[in-house]
């Protein structure tokens, strides 16, 4: 008797029917999400081999952004690619069909499509290993805010499939230039240095004034972003490979000129993690799951908010002087 092959609709089941037991911690739940991809990748791949065979060559898949980064909410996009080792049509053709094979699965499983395209479906973000040397250079020579938010978001990679080694080495390509050119390195902070003021002079919480989150701030770019942004910079500058803004924490903390400044940052970021699992773990949809009704909020909950990005700006200023000294 043979066994069915587990589909996408068997995921989504499993997806949407256990979710809610791993909403304690942002660890758990970012396993949870993890495992639920692998399962898609899986069945794409089986799917995919199916119709175009083995793979041509080694091959990792890796994943981007909050994904990347292990700090995903309830709710997620996808933001991927794909890094391969034979320099060649056909395996640049096997992969990029491979990619949307896992693009569309991770759709129907309940992880909407990139706005921005960046998903393995898309050649900017599947290529060769020599394909992916040349174009970190383009990005890091061209110093355009879409070339370095590019580094950026691939500076976040983390390998869900595959040897870790050829991710490692797009990183450390990254790393070398900046800390081989401080120019450089400060156009990696002038593309985010950009931080929209969240708390007035009086403690005031500034929320979106019109549209349907009128009265919610925006938690992602209000918070996570500048925390992330900014503690990515530091990584970076340092050449701390660890893609989870809580590890690049924890190795910058053994670094002497970091001694008793990250601390307080940390703990920020941690009781942000906190705070989203509670406040937005019922968002309907991947829009809204950004998004926190301030007058939802008891006096606790907004002093806690308060003092997140009191100490986001606070985090934001001091990177901005250190980048700025080389």
């Amino acid at each position: 008797m043979t066994t069915r092959e587990q589909t996408y609709a068997d995921i989504r089941h499993e997806k949407d029917e256990t979710i809610s037991q791993h909403l304690h911690s942002t660890q758990r739940l970012n396993a949870f999400h993890d495992d639920i991809m692998k399962q898609v990748f899986t069945t794409a791949l089986q799917n995919h081999e199916n119709q175009h065979g083995s793979p041509p060559c080694p091959y990792s898949l890796f994943l981007l952004g909050s994904a990347g980064r292990f700090e995903q909410g309830t709710i997620s996009d996808q933001d991927h690619g794909i890094v391969f080792e034979l320099d060649t049509e056909e395996a640049a053709g096997y992969f990029l069909t491979l990619g949307q094979t896992f693009s569309d699965g991770l759709n129907e499983v309940g992880y909407p499509y990139c706005e921005g395209k960046v998903m393995s479906s898309n050649p900017v973000w599947c290529r060769s290993s020599a394909g992916w040397k040349e174009q970190i250079t383009s990005w890091i020579d061209a110093e355009t805010l879409d070339t370095i938010r590019s580094l950026h978001m691939i500076c976040d990679a983390r390998v869900l499939h595959g040897k870790k080694a050829p991710v490692s080495a797009l990183k450390k390509q990254i790393t070398t230039a900046l800390q081989q050119d401080s120019h450089k390195l400060k156009r990696f902070f002038e593309n985010i240095q950009f931080m929209k003021k969240s708390v007035g002079l009086f403690g005031q919480i500034f929320t979106e004034q019109n549209g349907q989150h009128a009265g919610s701030l925006n938690l992602k770019q209000s918070a996570f972003l500048p925390y992330v942004n900014a503690i990515r910079v530091l990584a970076m500058k340092e050449g701390i490979e660890p893609s989870s803004t809580l590890m690049r924490m924890k190795a910058l903390k053994k670094i002497p000129a970091y001694d008793g400044r990250i601390d307080e940052y940390e703990e920020a970021f941690r009781t942000l993690l906190e705070f989203r699992l509670r406040a937005l773990k019922n968002a309907p949809d991947y829009d809204s799951s950004h998004f926190v009704n301030i007058d939802s909020l008891g006096p606790v909950r907004k002093r806690e908010l308060r003092h997140i990005l009191k100490t986001a700006e606070s985090l934001h200023h001091y990177v901005q002087r250190l980048t700025a000294k080389g």
